[in-house]
């Protein structure tokens, strides 16, 4: 018996660690990037969270916008050759970022924003009191203010804006929301993978 606790236990932390190892999201990918690392080499897409030491490499003119979970830090990377994931940052030998920092209240929706390969329901139903209400006109002002502020092909003000409505079971919202990024990937087409990550999170939500 107590070996068995003492396994369990074991298994117990080293998921734990696993999970914790998860430094950062890909909030944008474009071009030819792959990742490799703890979990294998594979294609980077955004929302894909990535480990600490895992290393992105871009090839010709690859672009990676990515958010790091503890810190708030935005990094985005252009060019080609590969870039390590650190714990708070990445490096690279030949590659240099352009960054920013991601607003607190920003950086609390992101990490509640399910990744690639995470499934399941992401919220609960709420009914639309007038707390809830109330909720989501300040998640409207926070998103007006910081799209106002944010570059035109800079997706971080749409995905902290979907995220917090899912979050709030503001379904219809959502789907208004998501007709309006529909609209703007004819001239930004970042948003595509914005428009397939949160229908598929709102078809999972709203599955009997």
């Amino acid at each position: 018996m107590l070996r068995k606790i003492g396994l369990f236990v074991l298994l117990a932390c080293s998921l734990a660690g696993a999970a914790s190892a998860q430094v950062a999201m890909l909030t944008q990918v474009s071009g030819d990037v792959r990742v490799s690392g703890r979990d294998g080499a594979r294609g980077a897409v955004a929302f894909l969270k990535v480990n600490d030491g895992d290393t992105l490499t871009l090839a010709g003119a690859a672009r990676v916008q990515m958010v790091y979970l503890a810190n708030g830090r935005q990094e985005v990377w252009t060019g080609a050759g590969p870039v390590v994931v650190g714990s708070a940052q990445g490096r690279s030998q030949t590659l240099t970022p352009a960054t920013s920092q991601v607003p607190a209240l920003v950086l609390r929706q992101l990490e509640k924003t399910p990744a690639v390969g995470q499934h399941g329901k992401t919220g609960m139903v709420m009914l639309r009191s007038m707390d809830n209400l109330e909720k989501i006109d300040t998640l409207e002002t926070d998103y007006k203010d910081l799209r106002a502020r944010s570059a035109a092909d800079d997706t971080t003000p749409e995905l902290f804006y979907l995220a917090g409505l899912l979050d709030l079971g503001a379904y219809e919202d959502v789907r208004t929301v998501l007709t309006d990024v529909k609209a703007r990937v004819g001239t930004q087409p970042a948003y595509a993978a914005v428009v397939e990550h949160f229908e598929r999170l709102l078809a999972e939500s709203t599955a009997k």
